[in-house]
């Protein structure tokens, strides 16, 4: 029967050794009138096994993807296999935002994944939202019991509380002064280690923060030390270091340590982790004291060099879910090395010496030094020479 089916020459989505639910699933989609709709229920190996790619390539293609439904936690069949339901319509899905949903414990109790529209997209759109690498065997802590992670403040008029309209261009200047005395960035301004350039953003007027669409709370902009990374970086991501207290725009990503809010009470935070006296308790959310704990234990520059190291791109890039945008939801789970700060201080010295060059000459080669970050960081990981050179392969490919 294989045979046949290539010989058919009849299937563009054949590749490597594919299962026979791939051209069932082509198949199913060439007989559709425009406008018509085929779903099954497969396998999710057809989520991530590397055969399926150029079927998903294909559909995120041709087709509009009108749903995903992973069902990799719950069992559908007494088989030993889990399940993906898909449902593709013969349409243009170019600008498509297919909705993406785990169901757990049970088919029907859902949860929504992120999503984009389609031709933000590619094949890993079809990796459920909390997949997490198995390939590491050190013992680690995701990012987000490290740092708060959020995107920073809407700098516009509010449309209902603004009396006057306004537009961030109307707030900033490039040099500071009384009016302006905010060190500002957006996503554009940010780049690989520390910050390309800045402006300076309105402040302490009567619109300048009362007013914004998005002011979100100071506290997040005036810690001693923070990471910002571009919202959309393309296909790598560019994390850098802040010493400056920028204040950061929703096109970008801060990373603040646990232990820098502590104290600090309000909704924003209360939606993410809460402390235990807070109502009404929240016994599924993360406690606040153990993440103040666990946040004291790593160097920001421990963690800046692990983002910026190969094992962060490739596992990025394993798990995001758009080849423009990385959300905050991508990088919660990167899982950091958990080693002792002895053991982190080779890499802080790397990131030292870095920044340092950056600072002299923010055009300064620093590939040797990432270098050597990239070969330890394989080592606090506890990669062998194989799963190096497949990350090393994987980072190579734009």
């Amino acid at each position: 029967m294989l045979p046949k089916i290539l010989d058919s020459k009849r299937y563009e989505t054949l590749w490597e050794k594919w299962d026979l639910y791939i051209p069932f699933i082509e198949l199913g989609y060439q007989l559709l009138n425009p406008n018509g709709v085929t779903t099954m229920i497969v396998s999710d190996a057809y989520c991530h096994s590397k055969y399926a790619q150029k079927s998903q390539k294909y559909f995120l293609k041709n087709s509009k993807i009108i749903k995903l439904d992973f069902l990799s936690k719950i069992k559908v069949f007494e088989a030993g296999v889990y399940n993906i339901v898909y449902f593709y319509q013969k349409a243009y899905g170019s600008k498509n935002r297919p909705e993406r949903r785990v169901h757990d414990p049970e088919f029907g109790v859902i949860e929504f994944l992120a999503t984009d529209e389609q031709k933000n997209l590619d094949y890993r759109v079809f990796f459920p939202e909390d997949k997490e690498s198995s390939l590491y065997s050190t013992t680690t802590v995701k990012i987000s019991s490290i740092y708060y992670v959020t995107v920073g403040m809407v700098v516009n008029a509010h449309e209902k509380k603004a009396k006057e309209p306004f537009k961030m261009d109307d707030l900033l200047s490039e040099v500071k002064d009384k009016l302006h005395p905010k060190p500002f960035v957006e996503g554009k301004h940010l780049d690989i280690w520390l910050p390309a350039s800045n402006k300076w953003l309105e402040w302490g007027t009567y619109r300048a923060p009362t007013f914004f669409r998005r002011p979100t709370f100071p506290e997040i902009y005036e810690v001693e030390e923070k990471i910002l990374v571009q919202r959309s970086p393309g296909p790598d991501p560019k994390a850098c270091y802040d010493s400056q207290k920028l204040h950061y725009t929703e096109s970008s990503v801060g990373f603040i340590p646990w232990y820098s809010l502590a104290g600090v009470r309000n909704r924003s935070i209360k939606k993410t982790a809460r402390y235990g006296d807070e109502k009404p308790p929240r016994p599924d959310l993360p406690k606040r004291e153990e993440l103040e704990k666990i946040s004291h234990r790593f160097s920001i520059k421990y963690v800046l060099g692990i983002m910026n190291s190969a094992v962060a791109r490739d596992f990025l890039r394993k798990n995001r879910r758009s080849n423009i945008h990385l959300y905050p939801d991508d990088w919660k789970k990167l899982p950091i090395p958990d080693v002792t700060l002895e053991k982190q201080e080779p890499i802080i010295k790397l990131v030292d010496k870095i920044l340092e060059k950056k600072c002299q000459n923010p055009k300064a080669d620093t590939t040797e030094l990432e270098r050597e970050i990239d070969e330890i960081v394989y080592e606090l990981y506890g990669l062998n020479e194989e799963e190096i050179g497949i990350i090393e392969e994987s980072v190579k490919q734009k």
